[in-house]
């Protein structure tokens, strides 16, 4: 960003890709697959799957995939609102690349890799420093965090009125109280981080506290445009809202008539509780999820199995060969391997970095 001095930070090296881990993700799929089939009736669950409408299965497809449409263009605002101008094509690429990765691997993986490509792809655009990178990562999770908790809230309200249950208004608070963090820390960071430069003159001291700087005025660009902050925000509502439109479009395709805010409520308290996912890509910790929540609800006139199989393979397995795709295709993955064995170069601190330019 013009005038903020750029200091690189530390880039965790991201795990190395190999067929073992794509094998062992098939091989607990299948199992997760088979356990689904097996405790919703088995021949009943499959027979279900195949006699599912078409249609609406093909708007499930459409609308989950249009999401990731509106988070390339709302990553590509978020570095612009930072100063680092980005091609649409390129930034929603490797948005899909780190998709990629973090479904492979544990931890979001994918987020490093992201960070690690936008300091090293030279050759498609200006440098973006690791500060600022991450910093849009951050305000991409909290907007995110935003809108599940705003959103869930909604229409968890309108199932359940006053019934909710202990287990789900924590997980709730819980978002609210990391928005809350981060509001609080924003606030008090600048002079915070003023008075901890004034500590020690040493120059590794000096240039932790300049990335930290950095750091904090990225996060704060949505306050200083409200204008593009406010159409970021509404992209997110969008893209949360699309999780429920593919549950919605689901249990439709299997001749149910649930409800849309119930839909609503059953997705967006499944992206709460896979907010931290356990095994990479959530796999078997979002299906049974899916399967809980569905089985607790009254009157399911729809095969669960059925249902999480059909979701999870919109949202995950069809969307992993997707993403696997865009990754090689676009060249991705020989910037992997870079990000994973090249160290983040030494940069002086106080060195203002330019804008980046238009990328690919």
């Amino acid at each position: 960003m013009n005038g903020v001095p750029s200091t690189a930070g530390p880039v965790a090296p991201a795990p190395a890709f190999s067929w073992r881990r794509v094998l062992l993700l098939l091989g607990l799929g299948l199992i997760t697959c088979v356990l689904l089939v097996v405790l919703f009736g088995g021949e009943d669950a499959l027979a279900a799957v195949r006699g599912a409408d078409a249609r609406w299965l093909a708007l499930a497809f459409a609308v989950h995939y249009s999401s990731f449409a509106v988070r390339g263009h709302r990553w590509q605002r978020l570095l612009a609102m930072i100063g680092y101008r980005l091609g649409y094509l390129y930034t929603t690429g490797l948005l899909l690349a780190g998709w990629f990765v973090s479904a492979l691997l544990p931890a979001r993986a994918g987020d490093f890799m992201r960070i690690g490509v936008l300091r090293l792809d030279g050759r498609r655009h200006t440098a973006v420093p690791v500060a600022a990178s991450l910093g849009s990562i951050v305000l991409e999770r909290a907007l995110d965090i935003l809108a599940i908790v705003a959103l869930g809230a909604l229409f968890g309200f309108a199932v359940l009125r006053n019934e909710a249950p202990g287990w789900l208004l924590a997980s709730y608070a819980i978002g609210l109280a990391m928005l809350l963090l981060l509001g609080v820390a924003l606030l008090v960071a600048p002079p915070l981080l003023a008075w901890m430069r004034r500590w020690f003159g040493h120059r590794l001291w000096q240039s932790l506290v300049g990335f930290a700087e950095q750091l904090a005025s990225s996060l704060r660009v949505l306050f200083r445009q409200p204008g593009a902050g406010l159409l970021v925000t509404g992209e997110s509502l969008y893209i949360w809202l699309c999780d429920a439109l593919v549950v919605w479009f689901v249990t439709l395709a299997l001749g149910a008539s649930m409800p849309f805010s119930i839909a609503a409520f059953v997705a967006l308290t499944v992206d709460v509780l896979a907010a931290v996912p356990l095994t990479p890509g959530g796999v078997g910790q979002i299906d049974a999820a899916y399967a809980g929540i569905f089985a607790l609800l009254p009157g399911v006139l729809f095969n669960v199995g059925a249902a999480v199989l059909l979701i999870r393979f919109i949202t995950y397995w069809s969307f992993l060969a997707f993403t696997g795709l865009v990754t090689f295709g676009a060249g991705f993955g020989e910037l992997l391997q870079r990000v994973r064995s090249e160290p983040a170069p030494a940069e002086a601190a106080g060195r203002p970095t330019p804008p980046g330019s238009a990328g690919a």
